[in-house]
């Protein structure tokens, strides 16, 4: 299988809560997981999204944003294929609900660094 990585925002708990929930439905081990802050992202992340204020999913070779990110990542793990009904909603409608969340999220759940994945599943 191709590298699929999940790019969070490290220093983001609502983030960090949404790797962990990731993680520990992905039996598979299907996804990687690397801090946008990181040095896979310096790396490998095209100019135009580091400045992003979302989660990027690379899959295919690819990258992806925002809640297409999101729902991509939902329909990889095992039970949960019926997300895709979210693809009917328009994107610019996922996408402001995305930002809402994205811009209020320190403010909810404020700060905190992922300390739960590690070794090769982790490629910072």
């Amino acid at each position: 299988m191709s590298l699929v990585v999940v790019l969070f925002d490290g220093p983001c708990t609502l983030c960090n809560k949404s790797v962990d929930w990731i993680h520990s439905r992905d039996f598979h081990g299907d996804f990687s997981f690397a801090s946008l802050q990181g040095k896979w992202a310096a790396e490998h992340l095209p100019e135009h999204l580091k400045s992003e204020d979302s989660v990027v999913l690379f899959m295919h070779g690819q990258f992806h944003i925002r809640s297409k990110a999101a729902l991509l990542i939902l329909e990889q793990l095992p039970g949960y294929r019926w997300t895709r009904v979210f693809r009917l909603v328009p994107t610019f409608l996922r996408d402001l609900v995305y930002r809402i969340i994205a811009k209020t999220r320190y403010m909810f759940f404020g700060k905190g660094y992922c300390t739960f994945v590690s070794g090769e599943r982790m490629l910072d």
